[in-house]
């Protein structure tokens, strides 16, 4: 099957919830039961995600009608812009659909004249962005429902 990299839109914003809610729980590797229930507690619903997602462009990776990943660009300050999800479905693992997606959400910050991106990645994202070019500048611990939650803030200059 064929990966098809479009624009989301609202349609989109239940599947997006569910595959949230099913990466987050899908990431043992790396995190315990207890801090993924801490990230995730329940699917959350389609205003939050319609709050959350209003001030970014949102692209989804689609096989046929299944939503496979999503990826969002949230503009900041001048020249720079942020990746504020990635994620994929983890019955999707290791099939380029991340990749994919940042190709797309890359070549939209280098059109809108972006100098930089940044990106709040977990561990499991950590080596994806690693291969992107970004660099870390610090790991940050975020306390959430009693557990501690790490991620790495890291950038890539857009030359």
């Amino acid at each position: 099957m064929t990966i098809q990299v479009i624009e989301a839109d609202e349609e989109h914003l239940g599947k997006i919830a569910e595959l949230f809610h099913a990466a987050v729980h899908g990431a043992g590797e790396h995190y315990s039961q207890a801090e993924r229930q801490a990230w995730s507690p329940e699917l959350r619903s389609l205003e939050q995600w319609q709050t959350r997602l209003a001030p970014t462009k949102v692209w989804v990776a689609l096989e046929d009608e299944a939503v496979l990943g999503f990826i969002n660009l949230l503009p900041r300050e001048q020249g720079e812009a942020e990746i504020d999800c990635l994620f994929t479905h983890p019955n999707a693992a290791r099939r380029g659909i991340a990749s994919s997606l940042y190709r797309s959400l890359e070549a939209e910050a280098r059109e809108a004249g972006f100098k930089s991106l940044r990106v709040e990645a977990s561990f499991y994202a950590k080596p994806f962005f690693e291969k992107q070019g970004f660099k870390v500048l610090s790991r940050n611990e975020h306390p959430r429902g009693g557990e501690t939650l790490v991620n790495f803030s890291m950038t890539v200059a857009l030359d």
